[in-house]
């Protein structure tokens, strides 16, 4: 008994350490980034500025997403609010656009504007988007011999679902491996915690979605995820 429920700690522990990451490393490039420009001669003092809000801003955030990934480990119910999917992929990749820049990945999005209502928990849903962006930087992040792309296509699917793909032009998925990556702790990464993937398949589901992978032709992958509507 004892020993289960250390592992649930530790498990819920190295979930909410996941989901906590992305923000840190957020604070810590626009930091960097502040620092640059004020060593400069003569320093830049409204770029710095800029890049320091975003610090500010990253630290409200990572104390967000740690109440909901603390939250979601509890299953606790969702806080169900009208979401509107084109600005949580706006926002998402607000956040991740110092990455993006840094990793020269160039970004397309085909947002339709004709969706139908959405209901559910915005932080979920903004960390579910923020993590399959990060999985497409990590993916793209080694290619050299191509373009590195980053596409975001949301539309109505044909049960009247809202339907969001997100796809890459990095190394692909494993053949060997398709079963597994949305696996809890699955890694092939010696740096991953393999919990990624899994998480955004929890936060799909718990909004009545569902999450799949497939590879590109001839390169990457595609992401997509259905979310059930609320009813007008």
């Amino acid at each position: 008994m004892l020993r289960a429920q250390l592992t649930n700690i530790g498990e819920s522990a190295a979930y909410v350490a996941h989901e906590v990451n992305q923000p840190l490393a957020a604070i810590v490039i626009s930091a960097e980034i502040a620092l640059e420009w004020l060593q400069r001669d003569p320093p830049n003092l409204a770029l710095a500025r800029q890049a320091i809000e975003r610090v500010i801003g990253s630290s409200h955030r990572a104390a967000v997403v740690a109440r909901s990934a603390r939250d979601q480990v509890r299953r606790c119910p969702i806080v169900v609010v009208d979401i509107d999917i084109n600005g949580v992929i706006e926002f998402a990749l607000d956040l991740r656009a110092l990455d993006l820049s840094r990793l020269d990945i160039a970004v397309q999005t085909d947002l339709a504007h004709d969706l139908p209502p959405l209901s559910g928990d915005r932080v979920q849903l903004e960390r579910l988007v923020c993590n399959l962006i990060a999985n497409a930087l990590d993916a793209m992040k080694d290619v050299e011999a191509r373009p590195r792309e980053l596409r975001i296509s949301t539309c109505v699917g044909q049960a009247g679902e809202v339907r969001v793909e997100i796809k890459d032009s990095g190394s692909g998925i494993d053949p060997a491996h398709r079963d597994h990556i949305f696996d809890p702790f699955f890694t092939t990464k010696p740096e991953g915690t393999g919990l990624g993937l899994s998480i955004c398949r929890s936060i799909v589901e718990s909004h009545g979605g569902r999450l799949v992978a497939a590879p590109n032709s001839p390169h990457g992958s595609t992401f997509t995820f259905t979310l059930a509507t609320r009813q007008r």
